[in-house]
């Protein structure tokens, strides 16, 4: 691991003078989506001389969704935010990829509507953001227990998927320290660190090199978008993990939520290894 406390950071306005938010909505759940608009709108309160536009995609298929997300936008004091819906459930990465595209912004930070953002987080992102070479930066997770949420992850395999999402505790048990390692279990509280890959829940990038990979692979229609992405921004620069930039993470455990999830697990995870390299431990 590398820390980036050798070099003063530059102010983070300089990298990062305008920043948008995108945040892909598929089902409401409304005490969530009014959290993460409450907490962001907080963190913002933390940031100067940082202008930060909103957009909210609405991939649902059905109708008025779009108003109810704006009237829960203006009632979390983001009255401003831009609301783009019609275009039906086209995947997560695609979802984001509509704001992506027409942002002006020097940062834009990907972030999932079942989080709760820590009232520094965004200031200390930005200003990691700001680090020479940086291109991406995650950000340091705990469930609603207020358990670490690994959000950072090295290079995974077959085996790991496998142990992660379905198999009982006493195969786990054996495999702990390998799961620990893919989970960059390791990472010091204390300083940045360079890691391979990190989680949707938290992308805040540079426009620049964000544009340059082309966004999100739209053929990734759930899952493994964030970790392709992860490994496409690193070609241009730095991928960290910042321990200051942190939040609740309510989401995850997709194994969980039935066949059809686990059938877009698999394809994605097909695509993935086929793309990135197949590994099976």
């Amino acid at each position: 691991m590398s820390s980036t406390n050798a070099t003063p950071p530059l102010p983070y306005a300089a990298v990062a003078g305008s920043l948008s938010v995108s945040i892909v909505v598929y089902r409401l759940d409304e005490t969530e989506f009014a959290r993460v608009l409450q907490t962001l709108f907080s963190a913002a309160q933390h940031v100067r001389d940082v202008a930060i536009d909103l957009t909210l995609i609405d991939n649902s298929e059905h109708a008025g969704l779009a108003l109810r997300l704006k009237a829960l936008a203006s009632s979390a004091s983001w009255g401003h935010a831009t609301v783009i819906s019609g275009h039906g459930n086209v995947g997560y990465g695609a979802g984001h990829n509509l704001a992506i595209q027409t942002t002006k912004s020097a940062a834009h930070l990907v972030l999932n509507p079942d989080v709760e953002l820590d009232p520094d987080s965004l200031r200390c992102a930005l200003q990691t953001l700001a680090e020479p070479g940086v291109a991406l930066v995650g950000a340091v997770g705990r469930d609603a227990a207020g358990r670490p949420a690994y959000l950072s992850k090295r290079m995974p395999g077959i085996w790991i998927f496998f142990l992660r999402g379905f198999a009982p505790a006493w195969l786990k048990r054996p495999f702990e320290d390998r799961l620990a390692h893919y989970e960059y279990r390791d990472l010091p509280q204390d300083r940045i660190s360079d890691v391979v890959l990190v989680s949707g829940a938290f992308m805040l990038c540079r426009s620049e090199a964000l544009k340059a990979v082309g966004g999100f692979d739209q053929r990734y229609f759930l899952h493994f978008e964030d970790l392709d992405l992860s490994l496409r921004i690193g070609t241009r620069g730095r991928v960290v993990s910042d321990p200051r930039a942190t939040l609740i993470h309510y989401g995850g455990h997709s194994a969980k939520k039935g066949l059809h999830h686990i059938r877009l697990f698999a394809r994605s995870a097909f695509r993935f290894f086929n793309t990135h390299g197949w590994r099976w431990l």
